[in-house]
C-alpha cells in the first residue's frame, strides 16, 4: 500500500467578518491522501473547498487543526519551513488569465520560482522554461508571448507549467477545467493524467463536475458549509453512498444512457439552505436532510467508519 503523503488532521479555518460573527469557512476536517492517488473534493458553492486547499497549500493559516506532510507537521509561522514545503506542492488555479501576470512573459511566469529562489542562471532559466512548455504542449516560439495573447486552454496550460518548475510530488487542481471549453477540458485532463503517470504525482483534485470526480478519483471527499460529510473510495461514495447529502448530490448527476437515465429519480432538497455565518446547531444538513430526527438538531454527528475506509458524519447513515 502507498503512504500517505498528507495527513490533515481537525483542520478548521475562522474568519472574523465582525467584532461579534465569525465564518468558519473549513470546520474540523480530516482526511488523507496517498503517494500517486487523486483525492477529489465536492460540494454545493461556498462549502470552503477552495479554502481547504488554500490552508494546506499555505496561503492562509489554519485556526486549528494541523496539515501533516510526509510525516512532519508543517509549520506555518517559519518561512524557512514553508519556502522548502512550497517546493514539494504547487496549484493550479481557476481562472487561467487571473493566475497569471499580464505584464510577465510566459517565459518570465515560469521562471518565476527558479529567479525567486535563485536556481538557476537566466539562460538556464529560459532553456528550461521551453523545456516545460513542451511538455504541455505549447512551444518554445510561445516563451515571449505574454498572457492575452493566447487562449484559455493554452492559459491553463501555462500555468501547468508553471506548477511543474519546482518539480513537486503534490499538485492541487482548484476547478482548472471549470473555465474551459469542453473539448478543450478533455485535452488538459488528458494531460494532468499523463503527466501523474509520468511523475507520480499526487493530486487534490476540486471540481463540480461529479463525472470527472468519478472518472479521475482515487478517494472522495464531500463537503457541506465547511464540514466533512463522507470520505471514501470512488466507487463507494458513488455506488453506496453512506451520508444523505452525498445520496441527493449524486443523484443529480446525469447519466449518459437514456435508458438508465429515464428510469432515474433525483432527489430534490427541500427546507432551508443554512448561513455558514450562522449554522444550526447538531448537523448542519439537519435542515434539508429528509431523514433527520431530533438528535440530529441538537447533537453534531461525529465522523466515524462504517465500513473499511468508508467514513460518514451522520446519526443514521444509509446502509449498502
Amino acid at each position: 500500500m502507498p503512504n500517505k503523503i498528507i495527513e490533515v488532521e481537525n483542520l478548521s479555518k475562522v474568519f472574523k467578518i465582525s467584532r461579534t460573527k465569525k465564518l468558519r469557512a473549513v470546520d474540523n476536517v480530516s482526511f488523507y491522501i496517498k503517494k500517486g492517488e487523486t483525492l477529489g473534493i465536492v460540494g454545493e458553492s461556498g462549502c470552503g473547498k477552495t479554502t481547504l486547499s488554500r490552508v494546506i497549500m499555505g496561503i492562509y493559516k489554519p485556526t486549528e487543526g494541523r496539515v501533516i506532510y510526509e510525516g512532519n507537521t508543517i509549520d506555518y509561522s517559519s518561512k524557512n519551513h514553508m519556502a522548502e514545503y512550497s517546493k514539494k506542492m504547487q496549484m493550479i488555479f481557476q481562472d487561467p488569465y487571473a493566475s497569471l501576470n499580464p505584464r510577465m512573459t510566459v517565459s518570465e511566469i515560469i521562471s518565476e520560482g527558479w529567479a525567486y529562489k535563485r536556481m538557476y542562471p537566466k539562460k538556464v532559466q529560459q532553456e528550461k522554461a521551453i523545456e516545460l512548455l513542451e511538455v504541455v504542449g505549447l512551444n518554445k516560439e510561445h516563451a515571449n508571448r505574454f498572457p492575452h495573447e493566447f487562449s484559455g486552454g493554452q492559459r491553463q496550460r501555462i500555468g501547468i507549467a508553471r506548477a511543474l518548475s519546482m518539480d513537486p510530488e503534490v499538485i492541487i487542481c482548484d476547478e482548472p477545467i471549470s473555465a474551459l471549453d469542453v473539448s478543450i477540458q478533455a485535452q488538459v485532463m488528458n494531460l494532468l493524467f499523463d503527466l501523474q503517470k509520468e511523475k507520480n504525482l499526487t493530486y487534490l483534485f476540486i471540481a463540480h463536475d461529479l463525472s470527472m470526480i468519478r472518472y479521475i478519483s482515487t478517494n472522495i471527499m464531500v463537503m457541506y458549509l465547511g464540514s466533512e460529510m463522507e470520505f471514501g473510495s470512488s466507487n463507494a461514495i458513488n455506488n453506496h453512498p453512506l451520508h444523505p447529502y452525498t445520496e441527493a448530490l449524486f443523484s443529480a448527476n446525469p447519466v449518459p444512457d437514456p435508458d438508465i437515465e429515464k428510469n432515474r429519480q433525483r432527489i430534490m432538497l427541500t427546507g432551508e439552505i443554512p448561513s455558514p455565518i450562522n449554522a444550526p446547531p447538531g448537523c448542519k444538513f439537519s435542515t434539508r436532510c429528509k431523514y433527520a430526527k431530533d438528535i440530529c438538531k441538537k447533537e453534531v454527528p461525529k465522523l466515524r467508519e462504517i465500513h473499511e475506509g468508508h467514513y460518514c458524519a451522520c446519526h443514521f447513515p444509509l446502509d449498502y
